[in-house]
């Protein structure tokens, strides 16, 4: 069901919270796997870290410090980051409250991460990582005067300069959610007043603003930037960003021109304005300058890469395999092996493709392949070895136990494998029986089973717990449209969830069909066309096509319900509406 399916599992992302700290914090929290085990393949788990031992023959801060490192080895950072603080109460060691705070952050523990981060500030008065924690916790909070005293000590105590500074600031302050984008620039205007003629200060809002697509605030930040430093490049680069946004291209071409005739490396300024337009939905024109980086110099491996990766998603395969293929032999082998893969796939050539995804060993990116290798094995008729691979994942990487369940979960739904994947579900939230994500993905397999009663249940978990979880406000009013009379209450739920999300294409088709079981057809149609303009998923394309048969334009109907068979043949929903109304 369209509308009811957890999103992105496949390809995976790893999504950990260790990806929000620092280097220093990563590394802290996450121990290097033994020698020639990397980490996402074997060895020791992320939070394992070899033990420490502090100069101390204090018998009870031992005890502390074996007590958290034995939690953190069972995965238990809340855990051992309580332990390591209670060691930190009789000796002062500034790398054990280093650790404290990362595994604390791992947690997701705020009143720990926050103890941890001022003890270590108190022991490391220069550090700026714990002060950066302090600041977020303090944002959380809406303590804006807290934010505002840590963002001020990283600004005045940098150690690249007061610029620099600002830079670091604008970098913290843009990683917060669109929700908080008043609150944040408003702390980036009281950071800023007490250096009205420093224009690294004024880039800074200018780099937030555009962050927050705040525009006009952007432009005349950077103007003003510009004014104060008119040599920099920086600031102009800063109004190429803006102008891209802003669908100024003859602006922004003018300036990049300008910055051309002084740039002795012609080919990074024509990656750096390609990446902007990218940034800005200027596909034909970001393309363009990739091209002239290239030609600019044409061992330019990221240039390369990008044409490549927009040659795919324009679905020219040969194209793109034309320009990852040279990437074999350069730094970039890793990414050019996994996009091949995905090219031998998308051609059916599923021995291909799991060779090119096996030459993907390192980093985040070995486990986005590990778990293509199990599509390709399941294309293959080969689900056991999907499953096997996928079990080993989870013994090998526990701290990432429940996206490699959502992913074989998803494989067994694909083939439709309902029982096997309620019996998968149902052991793992034995395993971790908070997961939103494994409640959400097993709802789906009761949905699907037709045990509506089931899958109604957990998501009314879900919202008892996140009661403004658009996912579930949708799932939830969706399959009360399709599976039950109870309109009025389901249309309640999906208005919840558009409110929040009004351009969601998928909650807009939503609220297009249960307008429609209302008899507001024509509400529908209008509400449906709009979804289907954005998102022309074939189960959209059912919904659409049958409110126009109903409303009299048959044809129009016929024509859209062709073209989705065309693209998606055989799909269930889409082939059963059509049969349905065409007798």
């Amino acid at each position: 069901m369209r509308a009811f399916r957890l999103p992105s599992l496949i390809p995976l992302l790893t999504a950990l919270s260790l990806a929000a700290l620092s280097p220093g914090l990563a590394a802290a929290a996450a121990a290097p796997p033994p020698a020639g085990q990397d980490a996402a393949t074997g060895g020791e788990t992320p939070l394992a870290a070899p033990l420490m031992t502090l100069p101390s023959s204090d018998a009870q801060v031992q005890y502390y410090i074996l007590a958290g490192e034995m939690a953190a080895g069972r995965q238990q950072p809340a855990t051992a980051a309580a332990a390591f603080l209670e060691a930190l109460k009789l000796v002062d060691d500034a790398e054990l409250a280093q650790r404290a705070t990362a595994l604390a952050v791992v947690a997701r523990d705020e009143d720990l991460a926050r103890q941890a981060a001022q003890r270590w500030l108190a022991l490391e008065p220069t550090a700026m990582d714990p002060r950066e924690i302090l600041a977020r916790i303090a944002m959380s909070r809406g303590d804006l005067v807290g934010v505002i005293e840590q963002l001020r000590a990283i600004i005045d105590g940098h150690a690249g300069g007061t610029a620099d500074g600002f830079r670091h600031v604008a970098l913290i302050l843009g990683q917060l959610d669109d929700r908080l984008a008043q609150p944040a620039l408003e702390v980036m205007d009281q950071l800023i007043k007490p250096w009205p003629e420093l224009s690294g200060a004024h880039q800074a809002m200018g780099m937030l603003a555009l962050r927050f697509a705040q525009l006009p605030l952007a432009e005349e930040a950077a103007l003003r930037a510009r004014e104060l430093a008119p040599k920099d490049r920086e600031p102009a680069l800063l109004l190429v960003g803006i102008y891209s946004r802003q669908n100024r291209l003859a602006e922004a071409d003018a300036l990049i021109a300008e910055l051309l005739r002084k740039e002795k490396n012609p080919a990074e300024l024509h990656m750096g304005y390609a990446k902007l337009l990218l940034e800005a939905d200027h596909r034909e024109a970001g393309r363009k300058q990739l091209q002239k980086a290239l030609g600019a110099k044409p061992d330019m491996a990221d240039a390369r890469f990008a044409l490549g990766v927009l040659a795919f998603n324009d679905r020219d395969l040969k194209a793109a395999e034309s320009y990852f293929k040279p990437l074999l032999k350069t730094p970039r082998a890793q990414d050019a092996n996994f996009e091949l893969g995905r090219i031998a796939e998308a051609q059916q050539q599923y021995p291909e493709a799991l060779e090119y995804y096996a030459q993907v060993n390192r980093g985040v990116q070995s486990l986005d392949a590990a778990v293509r290798r199990a599509v390709v094995l399941t294309r293959m008729d080969r689900l056991p070895e999907a499953r096997e691979l996928l079990s080993a994942l989870r013994e090998q990487l526990p701290q990432l136990a429940q996206r490699f369940y959502l992913a074989e979960g998803d494989l067994l739904v694909g083939a439709d494998q309902l029982d096997a994947a309620q019996t998968l579900y149902t052991d793992a939230l034995e395993e971790f029986p908070d997961d939103a994500d494994l409640i959400y993905g097993r709802s789906l397999v009761y949905e699907r089973q037709k045990k509506i009663d089931l899958a109604e249940q957990d998501l009314r978990t879900l919202l008892k717990h996140s009661p403004e979880d658009t996912r579930s406000l949708n799932a939830l009013g969706y399959m009360l449209a399709v599976h039950s009379e109870r309109y009025d209450e389901a249309h309640d739920l999906i208005a919840r969830a558009l409110a929040q999300e009004p351009e969601d294409p998928a909650i807009i088709d939503s609220m297009g069909w249960v307008q429609f079981k209302r008899g507001n057809s024509e509400d529908a149609r209008d509400l449906l066309r709009k979804a289907f303009a954005r998102f022309p998923d074939p189960e959209v394309a059912a919904h659409l096509g049958e409110v126009l048969w109903t409303l009299g334009s048959r044809d129009e109907a016929r024509g859209i319900w062709e073209r989705a068979l065309r693209d998606n043949p055989g799909h269930p929903a889409l082939t059963e509406t059509v049969e349905r109304l065409s007798r």
